[in-house]
């Protein structure tokens, strides 16, 4: 009988595709990775390490808006540059392609924002997430309750954490996610490819415009504040779309809008979709630290390094290296961390649907393959 290999044996070209009929006994006898036995909970890991650091990796820093100045800075010149001057197109793709990645930065700076990491006072995080999640027409009480409370709440927990991918029963019960799974990572499908580009916000955008009045996860989210700030965002998208002008609609919007969502998604998707189901939330083993070259990492505020942050959601990102060499000497079997652009080949490599909490199944061919273990 054939065996279902792990992801990480992917990259050694040691494939081995099994159809469901001929692994239904093997992957049934095999003793889950993620029972209650061998996971460790979030307050566990939070006592542990935080006893191994210094007090001063937990605090505030009020200083990292900095980097909002840059950015914002940054894409306002961009603006000015490509409505003023007559560029070269290779010369507006580039600054295009940088003005993506710079209001990305933005958002992942909101994203510690709204943790309570830089600055103290919800109004005032919820003031200064607006103007990061806008560019994806995103609002921050929407942001709020959808990442801090559900995601981080229910890191993946079958049917509770609204990232997580579904099981192949819902699959074959959802019409909504038949027409999804040919477009994400791992299908095999040309449409796959351009996932990253406009998932985040269309995701964003669907929930705030419908998902969220058809399901009890959103019964406790403030509706009418987000539907107020969810009007505005669009409102401000329309003036800005007039103010460049049709134009300049493809080097200000479209591109740009492509890029941070890239960005955003190519991060979000790593972090997570790779890993197995937890009956408890144990962020060593739901969770997926990836790295990147030092440039990006310093761009994109160290938003790689996710394990750390779902220990310590209000720590800033600056301190996450440090978090992650305590948590590689300390768990070092249960630690895990890789290159982004590996963790992208994987996510490719293997289909987003769950046939139980470790085992990830294309429904289309039955192929089969462990997620990320120990």
């Amino acid at each position: 009988m054939e065996t279902i290999e792990t992801t990480e044996q992917l990259l050694n070209e040691a494939v081995i595709n099994t159809q469901t009929k001929s692994t239904k006994t093997n992957t049934n006898e095999k003793k889950s990775t993620t029972g209650t036995d061998d996971l460790i909970t979030l307050g566990q890991y939070n006592r542990a390490v935080s006893q191994e650091l210094p007090k001063e990796t937990f605090k505030r820093e009020p200083l990292r808006l900095l980097y909002a100045v840059l950015y914002f800075g940054c894409v306002a010149g961009i603006v000015f540059a490509i409505m003023t001057y007559e560029l070269h197109f290779v010369a507006k793709l580039a600054l295009s392609i940088i003005m993506g990645v710079l209001v990305a930065g933005g958002t992942f700076l909101g994203h510690e924002i709204s943790h309570g990491a830089i600055v103290k006072g919800k109004k005032l995080q919820d003031f200064l997430a607006f103007f990061a999640f806008a560019p994806f027409l995103i609002s921050p009480t929407y942001w709020r309750f959808w990442h801090n409370n559900l995601h981080h709440g229910n890191t993946q927990l079958l049917y509770k954490d609204p990232d997580a991918f579904p099981t192949k029963m819902i699959w074959k019960r959802s019409k909504f996610m038949k027409w999804a799974f040919p477009k994400t990572p791992g299908s095999g499908t040309v449409a796959s490819y351009f996932y990253f580009f406009y998932w985040f916000s269309f995701q964003a955008v669907l929930n705030q415009v419908y998902m969220r009045f058809g399901s009890k996860m959103w019964d406790k989210m403030d509706h009418k504040k987000v539907t107020m700030e969810f009007t505005l965002t669009l409102s401000l998208a329309l003036i800005y779309m007039g103010f460049i002008g049709v134009e300049n609609w493809i080097w200000l919007a479209v591109i740009p809008f492509m890029v941070q969502n890239y960005t955003v998604m190519s991060y979000i998707s790593t972090n997570h979709n790779l890993s197995p189901y937890t009956k408890i939330n144990d962020p060593l083993m739901n969770s997926l630290t990836v790295t990147n070259n030092p440039i990006m990492e310093f761009v994109n505020l160290n938003f790689g390094y996710h394990t750390e942050h779902h220990l310590f959601p209000a720590m800033p990102a600056s301190k996450a290296k440090i978090v992650s060499k305590k948590l590689a000497e300390m768990y070092p079997e249960r630690y895990k961390i890789m290159p982004k652009s590996k963790a992208l080949r994987l996510l490719y490599s293997t289909p987003r649907i769950y046939k139980n909490r470790d085992v990830l199944v294309n429904p289309k061919t039955g192929k089969e393959f462990r997620t990320l273990g120990r």
